[in-house]
Order: structure tokens, then C-alpha cells, then sequence
């Protein structure tokens, strides 16, 4: 049997190493970032390869904590701020950086030298309150990436730092969350402030802490009706096409957490996730890395240490694409490209699984010979649907009182 094609993304990520500090590059050619380090050592662990990190690289991460704030600032973002005004402003890079890097902390033993002094601001109720009020979920996507980090914090700050209040602030965020849940789809937004697209996109963050703290969902049948409806026929999940890996991996995350946990549409699923792992595999490059997709120009929230070219492989789709294939492999259990032994984060993150040491169920024969005529059916009942749902719009076009400008 030939090696998974995946195995090759070790070498690609090996390569933006820098040998004399011990951290790596967020892009071929580029200066190091802690950015490119936290993805490039978890995304090796992913892979089942032991790569703890040596004393440099160790040194480099606790480096990067500030003693006076306790998160973790990186080189990228020393001597560069993005503009006033920019979406993903100063605070939210740094909670994003400091969320990437904890896990990093957590899988390989390293000691943080200061507390999070910040976070625990967010263990006030009045400052937290007036903070959850604040979240606009017409802006479900962004927003669901700083609802996750405090999530992620608040759980930090009572798992490891041992902060009483922070139990009593995560159970506000609850209630918080739980009275904005749209329960048609078990998302944030989509009861009339977001598209379904930008709800499964900021959705997914929020789930993660859910499952992590076991709480039920009230509707999965929904979620799972919500996110199937996603896919493009070229297997990314983008109604428009060219899903990045961020949008993919929203999805499949989705999809395999609930998989085992109920029969609905369970065959579609399967089918749905075999389609995904032949367009995530159609992105890798030669050189073993992955672009974000395909034909545009890359940045990570337009940091200038990440920019790169569009189709060049870069750490941070590398680093998610191989989680997305990991979890693929929980559902996928008869794919030959997918026989790799797949690890995850152990701590809550964007890279954390529940069911990492759990056996992988064999996909049944009976299923796997129905699988091609039963996408042949899908496809078919979703051409006719996207048919109906274009006669819709003419009708409400021609029917409306001010026809849209030519």
C-alpha cells in the first residue's frame, strides 16, 4: 500500500525551521513567528510524529509571554498593529495568539512564567455581562472566534490557574449563549442576523466548548440539515466553491462530532465527508503544504509575517488541513489516505477532539456499497433544489414593487 500523501506534509513543515532560534516561519522565505511555531509543532503532533520541542524552541514560546498582561505576543506582532479600525483589531490578534499557544503549552509540558493576568478579567460578571452584550452576531463568523477564546480561557483559568470565580463566569457564558441559540439550527445568528454560512462558520467555535463541557444540544438534526446544505459539488464546504480551510474544517468538525451521535442522515454524512477529504487532498502542493485555497492571495487576518502568494503552501492551512484530515479519519475509517495514527490537541482549542482515544467504528459493507448510487440521488434531488430555489427568486423578483437596479 502506498504512503498517505499526507505523511509529506512533515517535510514541508520541517523545512520553515529555523535552526538557530528554534521556531518556525509562518511561510516559505518569511521571518519566524510564534504563530508559525505553535501550528508547526501541534500540526506534527497531529501527524503521530514525537517532535517535543528542544530547549531553544521552548525558550522562544515562553519568550513570548508578556509578564504584565500574560499573553503571548510574537515577533509578528512586535513592531506591527493593525490599522484603527481593522475588524480583527489589536486585542483580538492577541487573544488569538495567546488561544493558539496555550494548547502548544498544555500538549508539551511547558510551565507558563506569568498568570493570565487579562483573562481574568472576563471572571468579573459585570465586565463579562456588559462584554457578551456587546457581541453583534450579524458578524457570526468573527464573532464566534472571540466567543471561543474566552470559552477557552475561562476553562483555562479553572482547569489550570485554579480560579474559583472562573466555574461561575463560564456558566454566564452559558446562558448567554444558550438565550441567543437559534434552535432550528443550533447556531448563533441564523434566526435573521446571519446567512446559514456565516452561522456554521462561527458556530463551530462556540460547539467546541460545548462538547468539551458536555452539554446536550437541544436540535443536532438541524445542525447537521444546516451544514450538509453547505457543500459544493467539488466536495469543499462553500456553497459558492473553493472552500478555505477554515470553512472546511468548520463543517467536518460538525459533522464527525455528531456522527456518532445520532442516525440522522448518517449515510449522507459519510458520503459528504469522503467528497471533502478528495477536495482537502487536491489542495496539497508538491512540497507537502497546503495553501488556504486555491487562486487568491494569503494572510492570516492580514498580519504581514503570514502574507503569502496565491497556491503557496503556509503553515497556518497546513496546520488546519492536517486536523481536518484527523478528523476525517474518525468517520473515514476504510480510506487508505486516512491510515495514519492521528493525534489532537489535549486541551480545549481549535485542534481538540472528544474522542481522540476512542475506537474508530469500520464503515459497514452494506453502507459502503450503497454509497455510490445514493450520492448519484443527492445529487439529483440537490440539482432539482437549487432549480426551485432560482424559480423562487425570479418569481419574488418579478412580483416586487421596486425590480433591483440592472
Amino acid at each position: 500500500m502506498p504512503e498517505p500523501r499526507i505523511h509529506q506534509a512533515a517535510r514541508f513543515i520541517r523545512s520553515l525551521e529555523d535552526p538557530g532560534t528554534g521556531a518556525f516561519r509562518s511561510v516559505p522565505g518569511g521571518p519566524v513567528t510564534l504563530y508559525g511555531t505553535a501550528y508547526g509543532l501541534l500540526a506534527l503532533h497531529y501527524l503521530g510524529i514525537d517532535a517535543p520541542p528542544p530547549p531553544a524552541t521552548r525558550n522562544f514560546l515562553l519568550d513570548c509571554q508578556d509578564p504584565d498582561s500574560g499573553l503571548f505576543i510574537g515577533p509578528e506582532l512586535h513592531e506591527w498593529s493593525p490599522p484603527p479600525g481593522a475588524l480583527h483589531d489589536r486585542q483580538h490578534l492577541l487573544l488569538h495568539l495567546t488561544c493558539a499557544t496555550l494548547p502548544v503549552a498544555r500538549q508539551f509540558n511547558l510551565t507558563l512564567r506569568h498568570p493570565l493576568h487579562t483573562a481574568r478579567n472576563f471572571c468579573n460578571l459585570d465586565h463579562l455581562r456588559d462584554w457578551l452584550e456587546a457581541r453583534d452576531l450579524r458578524k457570526a463568523w468573527f464573532e464566534g472566534n472571540n466567543l471561543l477564546f474566552v470559552g477557552q480561557l475561562l476553562v483555562h483559568l479553572r482547569d489550570v490557574e485554579t480560579v474559583p470565580e472562573a466555574r461561575i463566569a463560564l456558566d454566564l457564558w452559558f446562558e448567554w449563549l444558550d438565550r441567543h441559540l437559534d434552535p432550528a439550527t443550533n447556531l448563533w445568528g441564523t434566526n435573521g442576523l446571519c446567512s446559514p454560512l456565516e452561522g456554521v462558520y462561527g458556530g463551530y467555535h462556540q460547539l467546541l466548548v460545548y462538547d468539551h463541557e458536555n452539554r446536550p444540544l437541544p436540535n443536532p438534526a438541524g445542525l447537521i440539515d444546516t451544514v450538509l446544505d453547505l457543500q459544493h459539488p467539488d466536495g469543499g464546504f462553500h456553497p459558492w466553491g473553493n472552500a478555505g480551510a477554515c470553512e472546511d474544517v468548520d463543517a467536518v468538525d460538525i459533522l464527525v462530532r455528531l456522527h456518532p451521535r445520532t442516525r440522522h442522515r448518517h449515510r449522507e454524512i459519510r458520503i459528504a465527508l469522503r467528497r471533502c477529504l478528495r477536495h482537502i487532498l487536491d489542495q496539497q502542493n508538491p512540497d507537502g503544504g497546503f495553501p488556504y485555497q486555491r487562486d487568491a492571495p494569503q494572510s492570516h487576518m492580514g498580519i504581514p509575517a503570514t502574507r503569502a502568494a496565491p497556491n503557496l503552501s503556509a503553515m497556518f492551512p497546513t496546520w488546519f488541513r492536517i486536523h481536518t484530515l484527523a478528523l476525517l479519519a474518525r468517520v473515514l475509517t476504510d480510506e487508505p489516505e486516512l491510515q495514519v495514527p492521528f493525534r489532537f490537541s489535549r486541551t480545549l482549542s481549535m485542534g481538540w477532539h472528544r474522542h481522540a482515544n476512542a475506537p474508530r467504528p469500520p464503515v459497514p459493507p452494506l453502507d459502503r456499497a450503497l454509497e455510490a448510487p445514493l450520492a448519484v440521488l443527492l445529487d439529483a434531488r440537490r440539482f432539482l433544489r437549487r432549480i426551485r430555489r432560482g424559480l423562487a427568486r425570479r418569481i419574488r423578483q418579478r412580483l416586487s414593487p421596486h425590480p433591483p437596479n440592472p
